[in-house]
């Protein structure tokens, strides 16, 4: 999550009431003030690849799609699985958004014809073409990857993956994200959850039909290290991770589900790896035993009420993490799934990123994007329809999925949002199968 005004994303609701005034007057105020429907801008309309290769930044107020497509993006269109009929369209603009956020040479918004242009190497998905999202987060990518998988394109996937892994630190961590050099830009705490997307992502190519000496060839070193961060991170008296920063991008002493669940993503992955044949530096059964050790805690740890943190019922969209499609659903789950985004949902139709997430009236589409995955990886085939349906009405007039949309219903942030169009690919890619 990213705030226009730099750092961090925006604060929970709990973080917001420790800062009120103690006088009556400026208690009011503050409350009246945050009440009101936040209206932030649209920062783009969209992105176009250029035929020369260079992506330019469309405008907020731009109407429809210019042609043609950019060879490379022409290409992976071409050669793509994506569904036919009611989500067709969708599914084919999410992933030309997607291709043009990977690997471009993109320019400055207003600014092409001068010459700015910032040339991200191959592979690397970009989160958002404007602003303080023209970064490489290890989660989006993640993403972009098993979305890439998803949809037959298993050389797009490796790409994103092996440019991934050029990041990775030597102890198997990834720091939170990167610019087009591989430059840490800030001080922002390193999260640890970029490695168990990194794992999970590669475990989702694999289920997909990649070979594992591809696998081995491309991303074995680095796939061993990341499996002995996990290990390491688990092997506490809890089996838990530590508190850090999750997709929330905010700070956080106490362990977060969006923390917990992709570690146990990524260790079930590297099980998965290790039983088909790529060298991890652990065997498939220790590598099952510290999954198993790990749900386990992960269970005591959140249920019953499977809130945002350990012993907390303050919901957010991580929920979908711990049942499918991601894993076989933790005990307990199901129940609080059940209302999710009943619990999370905004006045314009979509979910905020939790329960606790400040009152402004925004929706986020990542997060519905997300339970959408989730509700089509349940069976909840209505619940998902509806949400992509949201989604698919409330892009930029240029047909790109924004990162927000207002209380009035408006796009507003970075369009597109590379996170968003690789849930969009992936809940549709759900829905046809075995339908």
């Amino acid at each position: 999550m990213r705030a226009e005004g730099g750092g961090a994303g925006r604060l929970p609701r709990r973080a917001l009431l420790l800062a009120v005034p103690a006088a009556v007057a400026a208690a009011s105020a503050t409350v009246l003030l945050s009440s009101r429907p936040a209206r932030p801008a649209l920062l783009s309309g969209g992105v176009l690849a250029r035929t020369d290769g260079v992506v330019t930044v469309l405008p907020p107020e731009r109407t429809g799609r210019p042609t043609p497509l950019a060879a490379a993006v022409r290409q992976g269109l071409d050669a793509a699985t994506l569904p036919t009929g009611r989500w067709e369209e969708f599914a084919r603009t999410a992933l030309i958004d997607l291709l043009t956020l990977t690997g471009p040479a993109l320019a400055e918004p207003g600014a092409a014809a001068a010459g700015a242009v910032t040339r991200f190497p191959h592979g690397a998905v970009v989160a958002g073409p404007v602003s303080i999202w023209r970064y490489i987060w290890p989660r989006d990518a993640a993403f972009a990857a098993a979305a890439y998988a998803a949809v037959g394109l298993e050389a797009q996937a490796l790409d994103v993956l092996a440019q991934l892994a050029t990041l990775q630190r030597r102890d198997g961590g990834f720091e939170a994200r990167y610019t087009a050099v591989g430059v840490v830009p800030d001080d922002r705490p390193a999260q640890s959850d970029g490695t168990g997307w990194f794992l999970w992502a590669i475990g989702r190519l694999l289920a997909a039909g990649a070979r594992v000496d591809e696998l081995s060839a491309r991303l074995g070193e680095a796939s061993a290290r990341a499996c002995g961060f996990l290990l390491d991170l688990t092997d506490t008296p809890s089996h838990l991770p530590a508190a850090a920063p999750d997709y929330w991008e905010v700070g956080e002493r106490t362990l977060t589900l969006g923390t917990a669940a992709p570690t146990l993503l990524g260790l079930e992955a590297a099980a998965a790896l290790a039983q088909a044949g790529l060298e991890l530096g652990a065997g498939a059964g220790p590598l099952t035993e510290r999954t198993v050790t790990v749900r386990a805690a992960m269970e005591r740890g959140f249920a019953p009420g499977w809130g945002r943190h350990v012993r907390g019922d303050d919901l957010d969209a991580a929920i979908a993490l711990v049942a499918p499609p991601f894993t076989r659903a933790l005990d307990g789950v199901a129940a609080v799934r059940d209302g999710a985004v009943a619990r999370m949902s905004r006045p314009a139709g979509g979910v905020a990123p939790g329960e606790s997430w400040r009152d402004d009236g925004i929706s986020w589409t990542p997060e519905t994007a997300l339970l959408a995955w989730s509700a089509a990886g349940l069976g909840r085939d209505a619940e998902a329809r509806t949400l992509l349906e949201w989604l698919e009405a409330h892009r930029t007039r240029a047909g790109a999925l924004p990162e927000k949309v207002r209380a009035d219903g408006l796009p507003a942030g970075p369009a597109p949002l590379a996170w968003t169009c690789a849930l969009v690919l992936l809940a549709t890619a759900e829905l046809r199968r075995d339908r």
